[in-house]
């Protein structure tokens, strides 16, 4: 008698990676309680407004929505208004060698524009590490920078465009495991070539318009609306 033939096993469903895992996400709609802007994300990473000689983050409502207004750039050599928003440290924040991916839509034009504007970030240059979004000085085109542990080697990505236009733009940067990157409205800007052992992890707050309060900070003069941080 024949023995039939073993049927071939089956081959195994294939694996999908795990979509990337949103730690922080701020739309503003829902105002500011308190001077606390809630975390939507549901990680509980709320802001806190900060100001600094009078300073202050407005929350205006456009259409059906509301953005995040920062003082707009002083013309005398008086101390100038200055705000930020501010969340305490988390390991949510501090994406280590992982996928990162941070993303903001900003208005600002080019009368806004006074140097380096820093729109959002975590850590300092020259201090552990740091990954930021921030607008260049001269151009105001957009850019996304990394600085891991161990090294002062900064590592950025720059937008294929100026966007200091005073129309509204969505700027996401995206760390993969060699490679860093930034987008403007779905437009790819200039992609580097990082190390995979590049680590941000500090205990430095998440900033959202400027580093701090020093006299050559470089804060954000625009307007922001609809920020995420995402993981994995």
């Amino acid at each position: 008698m024949a023995i039939p033939a073993l049927a071939a096993p089956a081959a195994a469903a294939p694996r999908e990676a795990a979509p990337p895992a949103l730690v922080a996400r701020y739309n503003f709609d829902g105002g500011a309680t308190a001077g606390k802007i809630s975390d939507l994300s549901g990680k509980g990473t709320n802001l806190t407004v900060r100001g600094a000689d009078n300073g202050t983050v407005a929350i205006n409502t456009e259409g059906a929505g509301r953005y995040a207004a920062f003082p707009v750039p002083c013309a005398t050599t008086a101390p100038c208004a200055r705000a930020i928003l501010e969340a305490p440290n988390s390991p949510d924040l501090n994406p280590g060698v992982r996928t990162f991916r941070w993303a903001a839509s900003v208005r600002v034009t080019a009368a806004q524009m006074k140097g380096k504007a820093n729109i959002m970030q975590k850590g300092l240059a020259g201090a552990e590490s740091v990954w930021k979004m921030q607008l260049t000085g001269k151009t105001g085109r957009a850019q996304c920078a990394m600085t891991g542990k161990g090294t002062t080697q900064a590592f950025t990505a720059t937008s294929a465009k100026p966007i200091a236009d005073g129309a509204w733009h969505k700027i996401v940067c995206e760390r993969t495991a060699t490679t860093l990157s930034v987008s403007v409205d779905g437009v790819p800007g200039t992609k580097v070539t990082i190390p995979a052992t590049l680590s941000v992890d500090n205990t430095m707050p998440l900033r959202i318009g400027g580093p701090n309060f020093g006299a050559s900070s470089d804060m954000y003069h625009g307007q922001l609306d609809d920020v995420y941080i995402q993981v994995g």
